[in-house]
């Protein structure tokens, strides 16, 4: 990304107050995660594709609810190196997305952006993940990301810090 636009979303989402900082000091790191296709009640996996030769590896995942054309959602995981590389593969994402209505949204991960309830961007410790919606109809996507984030903080081996 050009240093100029990521200064732009540095200052935009106000990175200095988040970027770098994760609760690992107080859980171990996500090391290894896999979709097994039982982690959303009420959806179908679909696919999940794992690109290890991307940087950091990538979890491309497409699930469904009903009507398979109706309600999909896109989910991908990116496990990383610390959390300060998560927060820089959040902002990679982001600089991809081209839209001001993007706002930071707290009780999600350790640091969250979202566009309304129909895409969730967030980290948790080492691992980002990104959800949106892929079907004709609109699907709330905030609950989808709560059951990821208590998954990831299960992997990481503590409980997940509530807040409103």
């Amino acid at each position: 990304m050009h240093s100029g636009h990521r200064e732009y979303l540095e200052q935009r989402y106000a990175t200095n107050e988040w970027y770098g900082r994760g609760a690992g000091r107080r859980r171990r790191m996500v090391t290894d995660f896999a979709f097994s296709g039982s982690e959303l009640r009420g959806w179908t996996l679909l696919r999940a594709v794992h690109e290890e030769g991307t940087t950091p590896p990538a979890i491309r995942s497409l699930w469904q609810r009903g009507d398979a054309e109706l309600e999909l959602l896109s989910i991908d995981v990116w496990v990383c190196t610390s959390a300060r590389a998560a927060h820089d593969q959040l902002l990679e994402v982001l600089s991809n997305i081209q839209s001001d209505a993007i706002e930071r949204r707290e009780g999600l991960g350790d640091i969250a952006l979202t566009l309304d309830d129909t895409m969730a961007l967030f980290a948790r410790d080492n691992v980002a993940v990104l959800i949106r919606n892929a079907g004709r109809k609109a699907v709330r996507v905030i609950p989808v990301g709560r059951t990821i984030d208590e998954l990831l903080v299960r992997l990481a081996g503590a409980r997940p810090e509530r807040r409103r």
